[in-house]
């Protein structure tokens, strides 16, 4: 079977964007329950900076041996996101969570995911349509 039709349907790109989703949820949601801890700082879930950076790396390279370090651009699979504090300069008086921004962030962040999910599944039933014979 032609490797190419999966990569075609960007099952990887859109399986990424679930992992991210569901960290940058999980970051979040660690802010919310921690919003009358005092001293605590709120983080939030960097991916798409870090994409970028990867991506902007115009050399290429191969890895002849698997203990080679990678040279050159990566791929979205490849590329993960980091946990780093905020610098929103808020403070409630306990801490910097700005719980408003949070549940914001919360509720976009779930759009985003269902968004993805959808799409993703979409992808996996024309594969099958395809497989089986369907013609639409």
């Amino acid at each position: 079977m032609d490797q190419n039709l999966f990569e075609r349907a960007n099952l990887d790109h859109l399986k990424k964007a679930l992992t991210v989703y569901a960290r940058r949820q999980r970051v979040t949601a660690e802010n919310v329950a921690n919003v009358e801890t005092r001293g605590y700082r709120a983080q939030e879930y960097k991916f798409e900076e870090m994409l970028r950076k990867a991506q902007g790396n115009n050399l290429a390279g191969q890895q002849s041996r698997p203990g080679h370090l990678p040279v050159g651009r990566q791929g979205i699979g490849q590329t993960n996101g980091e946990v780093r504090l905020q610098e929103s300069g808020f403070d409630n008086g306990i801490n910097d969570v700005n719980v408003d921004q949070e549940m914001t962030d919360i509720a976009t962040t779930e759009l985003s995911y269902r968004l993805a999910t959808r799409v993703l599944s979409m992808k996996y039933n024309v594969l099958r349509e395809s497989i089986s014979g369907r013609i639409r």
